[in-house]
């Protein structure tokens, strides 16, 4: 077998253990999310177990990574593949860690679910996992637009995050009763907010894996930005009325 036809069948290799683990962590956010907005705690304890698994994927991924530096001295567009797949590896390994962290939260907010529901997160998940979603069809596909999209989507995320805590801070500092539920809806509202910046840092990695353009610190330019999609998003997570 030629060192190309090798290097080829590795890297195939190494696409399939990134969307594995991708489709593991898209898992883990839709438990955590459920476990958080129905109050179940052995969801939420499964959730937690669960992220050992995708720590161990995350070694195995590098350590492929590694193996075909070290075999193959790729270059060029293969070299940037490479180096983008390390640095989605341990993106999608710290969106595990935050729903992780949303189900920890949950433990916390069982006997809360009308409080959560007056917030905005479950509208900051949905976006989120959106994503999350289109950032790992964009790295499979090489698909550059698809993943501007998800860069542009996240500011929305954000101001989703900032409506949601000066609401909350409100709250409290109008004494309001359930004062350490607010600080746990808090927590699960910047872990939902670090799941998007998450996404997009894949997004941008996937930019730079096609183009060679490095987005980070400087975002999209106005002429490059791709129109958001306006249309309504199929709720993940529905809030209960």
């Amino acid at each position: 077998m030629s060192n190309r036809s090798s290097l080829d069948q590795e890297l195939a290799s190494l696409r399939g253990l990134i969307a594995d683990m991708a489709n593991r962590v898209d898992e883990q956010f839709a438990d955590a999310m459920n476990a958080l907005l129905q109050g179940d705690v052995q969801l939420a304890e499964q959730v937690v177990a669960n992220d050992d698994v995708i720590d161990a994927l995350e070694l195995r991924i590098d350590e492929q990574c590694e193996r075909i530096l070290a075999l193959h001295s790729p270059v060029a567009v293969d070299l940037r593949m490479l180096i983008m797949a390390v640095k989605i590896n341990t993106d999608f390994e710290r969106i595990g860690d935050h729903c992780r962290n949303l189900s920890r939260n949950a433990r916390h907010l069982v006997d809360a679910p009308g409080l959560l529901n007056e917030t905005r997160l479950p509208k900051m998940a949905d976006m989120s996992r959106t994503m999350l979603r289109e950032a790992e069809m964009a790295f499979l596909e090489e698909d550059r637009l698809k993943a501007r999209k998800v860069i542009a989507r996240d500011l929305q995320v954000n101001r989703l995050h900032d409506e949601t805590f000066e609401a909350l801070v409100g709250m409290c500092e109008d004494g309001h009763e359930q004062a350490e539920v607010i600080a746990h809806l808090l927590t699960a509202s910047k872990s939902l907010e670090r799941i998007s910046d998450h996404a997009k840092n894949v997004a941008q990695s996937v930019v730079f894996m096609v183009e060679g353009r490095d987005l980070r610190h400087r975002g999209l330019k106005d002429d490059e930005e791709p129109p958001l999609d306006e249309s309504p998003m199929k709720e993940s997570f529905p809030q209960e009325t």
